[in-house]
């Protein structure tokens, strides 16, 4: 028993330091890396995980871009028939019809849409 005081007593730097390197190995390996996530603040979450939520962001910001890109379509349309009623002072039946079918398809497209967000929106809840 003295033998064994003795060496831990003599050699007490070496075994802390042998704890400490096995502690540093064991949270090297074992524990993930961990950050804030994007879309919960609250929550930590890994690699994998924060790769699919730039994903889905880059994906929202992409369907945003296409929504504005629509809103600016329907408004060049607009204005290219008013350029064309003012020009020639004519009425062209077919170039309205064609502008209340495109506002109808963008603002049915729109809606579609919303319900889509709010279904998300419940389901994201739903889960969380």
């Amino acid at each position: 028993m003295q033998h064994l005081l003795k060496f831990l007593n003599d050699n007490h730097w070496y075994i802390i330091a042998c704890v400490l390197a096995c502690s540093f190995v064991f949270w090297i390996y074992g524990c993930e890396s961990q950050v804030t996530s994007l879309l919960y603040p609250e929550k930590k979450i890994n690699r994998m995980e924060l790769e699919n939520e730039t994903t889905y962001i880059i994906g929202q910001a992409k369907v945003k871009l296409a929504d504005l890109d629509r809103q600016d379509e329907l408004k060049q349309l607009v204005l290219d028939q008013a350029a064309i009623f003012s020009q020639q002072g004519s009425f062209n039946p077919m170039g309205l019809l064609n502008t209340i079918v495109t506002i109808g398809a963008v603002s049915f497209g729109l809606n579609r849409n919303q319900l889509l967000r709010d279904a998300n929106k419940t389901k994201n809840t739903a889960t969380s």
